[in-house]
């Protein structure tokens, strides 16, 4: 049993010394960790029929043999340590293993030993080793070259994802890379040799363990296989069988001759460390009902479908108005699919921070209901772990927590909590969209999200919240997510027909044109079939279908969208009234010019805190304070005793839980406009006299053009179109019927000539020419960057940021103040210099701030991370600097703002 004597696993104080003393055992036989690894991929196999289902699908295999070979090649993730190489990086430790191969003189390069990659070094070796079975080269020598036939193929669809299991997935060029072949000139061949025939002695002992009682052998070739799923399997499996220690699996240094029994004494340390880490699903619980999640509440609208909806791994796509209860739809279907073994998990991704936020508290009240027994519900975004209702749940789940069982149902397990590559693999995961497109772009551990989607139940809200890179790169995820045998819930008030075909056509569905008229609210649910037509699900019965709802509209034309001063007047003496107003702004600077104007206006006769600025520039903890009170003042039991001005961005459109009397907004594209009327009564409460019925101030342009508007949203048709449209209302728009009726003519393509738009002028064509050219930019680079062949990128915040989204970045600014012995400090009073490099990362993320990349030119040089730091100085409540002829402002009422003086 030479395969012993080789090392998987030695502590950083691993010397000759430490290891000869009693007791001190600082390293772990490979053999040992690898089976260690089998035995928690042995026990999440085990714990979970919705990967049994998967993988056996993926193999066509019964699930006995399905498992073997699963488990046979989970033990081969580390194939590539029987390598000198690897064995050197720990010298001491080599030669206390193996006295006769580790006394042999070998001249290796340090750089050789520390540039050696074990992973694909594995897939090299094992194709070295097995060259004559897999080329068509009768010769027996293994180093000569041939071409390949199937069986590599089927064997290589398992060893590239498992030997990937550090990040990258290994690729089949590795099988022949020359920095492999290093060894051969260094060390001798019989050397050499002797190390092949302990490889293969490792191998037959696999055979024996797992594949022989499953009637399988060396000599079958092994299932092709999608090897995504495979890979984050692998990678997570070898992430917890690493877990050491008293909590872990103890190293162990002296060989067994029984592989067989010592693996069985490994299993009950795996199902630990699995429970521990929050991984293992909870039991769903039986009979899914929604009446269970809207508690005394009846189903309405589209949640009466959730019911007739196909059982199958599926897309699935719910149209319904705001506020309708879509997110209890999809959270009750989920359900359905956990009971039925289609899933072990629920992902909810939202478009920003806010949302996710907000979705948090929701959905740990609907956690008890669908998974008996303690849940893990893990939030993920950049800013996450400052999040306090996500703290208060890792808290919850510490052992030491004051909080009663009962109280700590719902919780984050640490070890889920500690990376954000780990969101997938709770319970319930909540997270920004750009955390799911991750799973697809070249990215290390990138397979460990597709994988944890993959187990998933994945819902989408504000689906049609993307622009044309994105979208791309959602069409890729929806791929990965069929491939991988998962389902995908995508959530939207106001999707058009053309985004809804590449959405069905993304899952392998036919898209068809559809009979008008459209139902709506509509599901519609497309199965894993190839080419299968989408099921249409509308309400039938006119007692469920949802009342018919009016927004009265009022245009005002005014210079640039700008509010004139009689605007003005009648916000404040509506707020004076008692109501709660809105003004929703396309640009940040419009929305602080304009609480400026207001305050100065309104004088003493509205309180500072009756004018709320919310929107997206400012540091984090001033922008988490705006959002508690937005929800305060405005939310389900918002405080209503008294009049407010809310005077906002794009922030306010999506997701966010808030209820306005009367609503002011900038020309927005049709989509984004109901999404913004969805804030205008949407509770059922009392209103003051004046403003019983929901009403709009839509602000249009005088000029024939639409300046930085046409720059936020990209095309100019869209902006024109809807302003025609609400210029022919006769000032009442009704809905549900206007989904339909103002969606669809808005975004009609070229080709339909259902609607009639033959009025429109030649600059707005232009327009639309330039945004279709830039579509198809964005769509050709998401195509090239989930068909990279590297994924060598680190899983930052600023990568995730900058692959996820495109156009023009951000740049990053960090205020700070820099005193006179030149040490600077961050807003928050924070010494930079003085902070460790984890806490430095925290600091600077939570007092950066976000501003157009349009401001570079007249902001100071960015450093080597991209960052741009700026010198302030206190100003009154405040801080401000000059930078050339640009003064730079910055407080927690109005954010960071810019005044050029040229």
């Amino acid at each position: 049993m030479e395969y012993f004597q080789y090392w998987g696993k030695a502590g950083k104080k691993a010397s000759s010394e430490s290891i000869t003393q009693e007791k001190e055992q600082q390293f772990h036989l490979l053999p040992y960790h690898c089976l260690d690894v089998a035995a928690v991929a042995l026990q999440w196999w085990s714990g979970s029929a919705n990967i049994r289902r998967i993988f056996s699908c993926q193999t066509g295999l019964s699930e006995q043999q399905t498992q073997a070979w699963l488990l046979f090649f989970i033990a081969l993730h580390d194939y590539g340590k029987y390598d000198l190489r690897f064995q050197l990086k720990a010298p001491d430790v080599w030669r206390q293993v193996n006295r006769e191969l580790s006394s042999k003189e070998i001249r290796l390069a340090k750089r050789d030993i520390s540039d050696f990659w074990h992973g694909p070094g594995g897939l090299y070796w094992f194709y070295q080793d097995w060259k004559p079975r897999f080329s068509n080269n009768e010769d027996d020598d293994f180093l000569q070259a041939e071409d390949d036939n199937e069986s590599w193929l089927a064997w290589l669809s398992w060893l590239a994802p498992v030997a990937g299991h550090h990040g990258s997935v290994a690729e089949d060029s590795d099988k022949e890379k020359k920095q492999f072949d290093i060894l051969l000139h260094q060390a001798s061949k019989e050397l050499l040799q002797t190390i092949r025939d302990h490889r293969q002695q490792w191998l037959h002992a696999l055979e024996e363990l797992f594949l022989q009682p499953a009637g399988l052998s060396l000599a079958d070739d092994p299932p092709q296989l999608e090897g995504t799923f495979l890979a984050g399997f692998c990678s997570v499996a070898d992430w917890l069988g690493s877990v050491s220690g008293e909590e872990g699996f103890a190293y162990h240094d002296q060989p067994t001759d029984n592989l067989k029994a010592w693996f069985a004494t490994r299993l009950p340390i795996a199902e630990r460390i699995l429970q521990q880490s929050g991984i293992l699903s909870q039991y769903t619980r039986p009979n899914p009902d929604i009446r269970d999640l809207l508690k005394d509440f009846r189903p309405r609208q589209i949640q009466w479908l959730v019911d007739k909806l196909p059982l199958f791994s599926s897309l699935t796509l719910i149209e319904a108005s705001t506020g309708s209860g879509k997110t209890e739809a999809a959270l009750a279907y989920a359900w359905h699919l956990l009971d039925q073994n289609l899933a072990d998990s629920i992902v909810f991704a939202l478009p920003t921070q806010a949302t996710a936020n907000a979705m948090l508290a929701r959905l740990e009240s609907a956690a008890p209901v669908i998974f008996d027994g303690a849940i893990n519900l893990v939030l993920a975004h950049g800013r996450a772990r400052f999040q306090q209702d996500f703290i208060d749940l890792q808290q919850a789940a510490r052992p030491q927590t004051v909080q009663s069982d009962q109280e700590a149902l719902v919780q984050c397990a640490r070890w889920l909590s500690e990376s954000k590559k780990r969101v997938f693999l709770g319970q319930l995961g909540i997270c920004t969209v750009d955390q799911v497109l991750v799973s697809v772009l070249p990215v290390r551990h990138k397979f460990v999200r597709g994988f944890g989607l993959g187990r998933s139940v994945l819902i989408i809200d504000e689906v049609h919240a993307y622009d044309a890179y994105m979208y791309g790169l959602l069409r890729a995820v929806l791929a990965q997510q069929k491939a991988a045998g998962g389902s995908a819930i995508l959530l939207s008030a106001t999707l058009p027909e053309h985004q809804k075909e590449q959405l069905v056509r993304a899952w392998g569905g036919r898209a068809e044109s559809p009979t008008h008229p459209v139902p709506y609210p509509l599901i519609t649910h497309v199965t894993s079939q190839p080419e299968q037509k989408p099921l249409l699900f509308a309400l039938d019965d006119c007692d469920q279908q949802p009342p018919v709802t009016t927004v009265a509209i009022e245009l005002l034309c005014l210079p640039e969208l700008l509010p004139d001063d009689a605007l003005l007047d009648r916000m404040i003496a509506a707020a004076l009234a008692g109501a709660q107003v809105s003004l929703i702004c396309n640009l940040v600077d419009v929305a602080q010019n304009t609480l400026a104007q207001l305050r100065d206006k309104a004088g003493s006769r509205l309180t500072e805190d009756q004018l709320i600025l919310f929107h997206s520039r400012f540091v984090y903890q001033d922008r988490q304070e705006k959002e508690q009170k937005v929800l305060e003042l405005f939310g389900p039991e918002g405080k209503r005793h008294k009049g407010h001005i809310l005077v906002s961005t794009q922030v306010f459109e999506c997701s966010i839980d808030a209820d306005m009397d009367w609503m002011i907004t900038q020309l927005c594209p049709v989509d984004l406009l109901f999404q913004r009327w969805g804030r205008l009564h949407r509770h059922k409460r009392q209103r003051i006299p004046g403003y019983e019925s929901p009403l709009c101030t839509v602000l249009l342009p005088t000029e024939e053009s639409y300046e930085l508007h046409e720059k936020i949203y990209g095309d100019s048709r869209i902006l024109w179109r809807t302003q025609r449209l609400l210029e022919k209302t006769d000032g009442i728009v009704a809905f549900p019927r206007a989904y339909r009726d103002w969606i669809e003519p808005v975004y009609q393509q070229e080709n339909d000539q259902e609607y009639d738009w033959s009025d429109e002028p030649e600059w707005v064509r232009e327009s639309h020419d330039k945004f279709i050219d830039s579509q198809l930019i964005q769509r050709n680079a998401a195509a090239r960057l989930v068909q990279a062949a590297f994924s060598d990128l680190s899983d930052s915040d600023s990568n995730v940021a900058t692959l996820t989204r495109d156009g023009e970045m951000n740049l990053t600014v960090i205020p700070v103040m820099t005193n006179a012995d030149g040490q600077r400090s961050l807003l928050n009073g924070r010494v930079i210099d003085s902070l460790d490099d984890s806490d430095r990362f925290e600091q600077i993320s939570l007092n950066s701030l976000g501003v157009p990349a349009g401001w570079r030119k007249k902001l100071p040089e960015m450093d080597k991370d991209g960052l741009v730091w700026l010198d302030m100085e206190l100003a009154g409540s405040g801080y401000q600097c000059q930078w050339g002829q640009v003064e730079y402002h910055y407080d927690s009422v109005a954010g960071f703002r810019r005044i050029v003086t040229e």
